[in-house]
């Protein structure tokens, strides 16, 4: 034979055409989808998207080959509103609880600062819930032309960040939530997390308590199955160590991070022979609840019971006594957050690493020195 034969990328191609043009000759008239483009272009449907949502995030000569064939296929994309800037999806599991608020309020900032646009997304279940992310999910964000995704206490693992890979979509998680068994605080290979620097503010909570004389000091540590839940576990424990106070298993539990939980464990945890005489919740609404349970029983706070909780969120400064807590900087992670996708989005050789935000304590008026009981 005379020439040179196609090489294996512009065989697929001719094949793909072929292929789709033959169907099309043997039936009614189908119509081309964005999925067969992309892989005639030998690229991610997330980049096919993205060339044909205009987006400058590609290579000049991707967007070329994806145009090419893009027309020799016959495909016409949907009309559609021009988008001012890229998009950034972010994903709760509700939109119910002042944590939840702040951080989008975050996010919100930070994508009006770079003219994108905040696509708002809820999966259904409560904080803490296994929502799963499914890669139809993620297809259907790179479809809608997103440039990455960020999940709000989303179940992740190894298997998110190949779908990221993949897709050429990436995802960002914030307080990620893992299998009990995994290592504490360890992050997930190649996925950006943003998180607070939760082992460290617990340890701090603990001291606070201690250096008000409190020796039986419990926790409501949240899901067992949430990394910043047992991130502030371990720091607690090692609080208690730091402190020479031995740890008792007895005054550990776990459940939602909602106030409902939190007067159920507070109940249980006063119901002990011998109660503890401060609590630390590792969120707010966990600290509501106990605050709750000890007005229910006639326990007078800080007197009888202190009471310190994880987050800051505007709730603190509703309730009687006004709730001491540790500050996460819930604004500060949804802007990070959206600032990181942003910059991935527009070049993914980026290195990317897990963030820690720093905690702090905010001292109210939930917490005092340690009841005197009588031996």
């Amino acid at each position: 034979m005379h020439g040179t034969e196609p090489d294996d990328g512009e065989q697929r191609g001719r094949d793909v055409r072929e292929d789709a043009a033959g169907r099309g000759r043997t039936g009614a008239q189908r119509k081309v989808t964005l999925a067969e483009v992309a892989r005639g272009a030998e690229v991610s449907l997330a980049t096919a998207s993205k060339v044909m949502n205009a987006r400058a995030d590609v290579r000049r000569e991707t967007r070329e080959r994806v145009a090419r064939i893009a027309q020799e296929l016959g495909y016409s994309p949907r009309a559609r509103a021009a988008v001012p800037g890229p998009v950034a999806l972010i994903r709760f599991p509700r939109l119910d609880s002042p944590y939840v608020i702040d951080i989008l309020a975050g996010a919100e900032h930070a994508a009006r600062r770079a003219g994108a646009q905040l696509l708002v997304e809820t999966g259904g279940g409560d904080l803490g819930a296994r929502e799963p992310l499914t890669r139809e999910r993620m297809e259907d964000a790179a479809r809608r032309g997103a440039a990455g995704v960020i999940a709000v206490t989303t179940p992740v693992g190894p298997e998110h960040a190949r779908w990221s890979r993949e897709l050429d979509l990436p995802l960002i998680v914030i307080d990620p939530i893992s299998v009990p068994e995994a290592d504490v605080g360890a992050p997930v290979p190649d996925l950006v997390t943003i998180a607070a620097t939760n082992w460290e503010g617990a340890v701090s909570a603990v001291r606070h308590l201690a250096a008000l004389g409190h020796r039986r000091i419990a926790t409501l540590a949240g899901p067992e199955e949430s990394i910043p839940g047992r991130q502030r576990l371990q720091g607690y424990r090692s609080g208690l160590e730091q402190q020479g106070i031995a740890f008792d298993p007895a005054l550990v539990r776990h459940g939602r991070f909602d106030d409902e939980d939190g007067e159920i464990g507070a109940a249980q945890l006063l119901d002990l022979e011998d109660p503890p005489t401060a609590i630390f919740a590792a969120s707010d609404g966990l600290g509501v609840g106990v605050l709750r349970e000890a007005r229910r029983r006639g326990l007078d706070v800080p007197g009888d019971l202190s009471v310190l909780g994880f987050d800051d969120t505007i709730v603190c400064r509703w309730t009687w006594p006004r709730l001491t807590t540790i500050r996460q900087p819930l604004f500060a992670m949804g802007q990070v957050a959206v600032e990181r996708l942003l910059a991935l989005a527009g070049d993914p050789e980026l290195f990317a690493h897990p963030f820690q935000l720093e905690t702090r304590l905010v001292e109210r008026e939930s917490t005092g020195p340690a009841p005197t009981r009588a031996g």
